[in-house]
């Protein structure tokens, strides 16, 4: 009868001698340690990818706000009530990052200071005060943006609201169910142009001033944007351009503004202008900025110092077109860049490549996109571009439901490529500025663009789409200029 069996490792011959030393635990590697700071957009999406990454890594993701993730694009919307609960913009529960992701969440918790020598971050709970110190492996700054007050004398009075968080929806929700309309929106931006809006389904009324010629500056051309702005002023919202508000009236609380002369009653403002790069705490320990006051980074999102890596709002983006930095601002470029950087903090390989910074909006029943660069930028790049702009309908005009969009699109003189596209219309506007941006990718002409095949169908899209045929108008210009010259 034989008796239990021994474990391998006690068996040995009678000639052996058992040693201690014959047992060497296994050493298990230790786990990397991730840091994102920001629980915007772009810190949670990089968080989340480290995560992916290396499954065995430690991943903090600090945040000074007390709610996790939400859409700030969203907010407008909230405001307005088209989204019923401004809590459906939050993206994920709190409960969501450690028992499905696995992700340590700091809720209210500013990052202070930053010790690249040690690898190491001063931290402090905003509730208690409580300041400790958090060493990573690898680190993601991903601290995003925060609104400016432009230099206006009165700027510091009560009812002046920026756009950036929930609680801005939640203050400025408050203060006009106390005191009413109407309301200034100072900057008419995507985000002023989207709050304007909103105010205006509220039913208060509007008065928009904008120091550029026009509305949508970064996006659109005078001429391209002239049609949102008409639109807007059809709904009631009283539209100033090429003025400079110096002046908010009141003793203690908005009761008016002062632009290009003339005062405008108010009992409330809402600031919409730029957005400046969260980068103070980086600089002050050495990490590098560029020309546009963001992050720099190359292509792999990595700063100039060893293990830290940049995304979202508070980084320049390299332009596809010109080659250059830029401040874009953007959460498709956020995210985008954010998986990149998370990847490779967790020890992956990605690549961020150059963008044309395409992007839409919807106001006042249009559908509003664009790609590349302004008649205006390119000009001050020296480009020397030249543009065509033509208005089509959407699907065969004896279709019912045809609706007319206008279509601009531009390029460079000499090399004759893509530069710009603007589109503005009632549907399908994104899908067109995403099929530019590609081109402008791909660096075509604009014969090769005019040349692509697009589908058709009667009630879908026509023969010769609008993208199309304002890109044969450009070739035309561009033999007319040419022989011009």
């Amino acid at each position: 009868m034989t008796g239990p069996r021994l474990p391998s490792f006690l068996l040995f011959s009678k000639a052996s001698t058992l040693s201690l030393t014959t047992f060497v635990p296994e050493v298990l590697p230790i786990p990397r340690r991730i840091v994102v700071v920001g629980g915007g957009a772009a810190g949670t999406t990089a968080a989340i990818e480290a995560r992916k990454t290396d499954r065995s890594a430690e991943v903090f993701l600090v945040t000074r706000e007390s709610t996790s993730e939400y859409s700030r694009c969203g907010l407008p919307y909230a405001f307005s009530g088209i989204v019923p609960k401004l809590e459906a913009l939050i993206t994920h529960p709190v409960n969501f990052y450690e028992s499905m992701s696995k992700v340590r969440l700091l809720l209210a918790t500013e990052c202070s200071e930053l010790l690249p020598q040690r690898k190491m971050i001063k931290i402090t709970d905003l509730s208690t005060g409580t300041q400790k110190q958090l060493s990573y492996d690898a680190l993601v700054v991903a601290t995003g943006a925060s609104p400016t007050l432009p230099p206006i004398r009165g700027i510091d009075k009560k009812g002046i609201f920026t756009i950036r968080t929930m609680d801005d929806i939640r203050n400025l929700e408050e203060d006009t169910k106390r005191h009413g309309g109407p309301v200034v929106v100072i900057g008419g931006g995507l985000v002023g142009m989207e709050m304007s809006e909103a105010l205006a389904d509220k039913g208060f009324e509007v008065t928009v001033v904008e120091v550029m010629p026009e509305i949508l500056p970064a996006m659109l051309d005078p001429d391209m944007a002239s049609i949102v702005r008409e639109r807007a002023e059809r709904m009631g919202i009283r539209v100033i351009c090429n003025s400079t508000a110096t002046e908010v009236l009141g003793a203690t609380r908005v009761e008016g503004i002062v632009t290009g002369g003339q005062s405008i009653r108010a009992n409330t403002i809402v600031v919409a202008a730029r957005v400046k790069p969260e980068v103070a705490v980086w600089q002050k320990a050495g990490v590098r900025t560029g020309e546009a006051g963001g992050i720099a980074v190359d292509r792999r999102m990595l700063t100039n110092i060893a293990d830290i890596y940049a995304c979202g709002d508070c980084v320049e983006t390299e332009c596809a077109i010109t080659g250059r930095q830029l401040l874009l601002q953007l959460a498709t470029t956020a995210v985008r860049q954010a998986v990149v950087a998370g990847t490779n903090a967790a020890g992956g390989s990605e690549t961020y490549f150059p963008s044309t910074g395409v992007s839409t909006t919807r106001l006042f029943g249009l559908q509003v996109a664009s790609a590349g660069l302004t008649t205006d930028t390119s000009n001050r790049l020296g480009l020397m571009p030249v543009s065509s702009r033509v208005s089509a309908s959407t699907r065969l005009p004896y279709m019912p439901g045809s609706k007319e969009i206008t279509v601009k699109l531009l390029c460079g003189l000499q090399d004759r490529r893509l530069v710009g596209a603007q589109i503005v219309g009632e549907e399908n506007a994104a899908w067109r500025a995403n099929f530019a941006a590609l081109a402008m990718n791909m660096r075509l002409t604009v014969h090769e663009f005019g040349r692509k095949e697009t589908c058709y169908a009667p009630p879908v899209s026509p023969v010769w789409d609008p993208l199309t045929l304002a890109a044969r108008a450009l070739e035309r210009k561009l033999e007319v200029v040419t022989r011009a010259a």
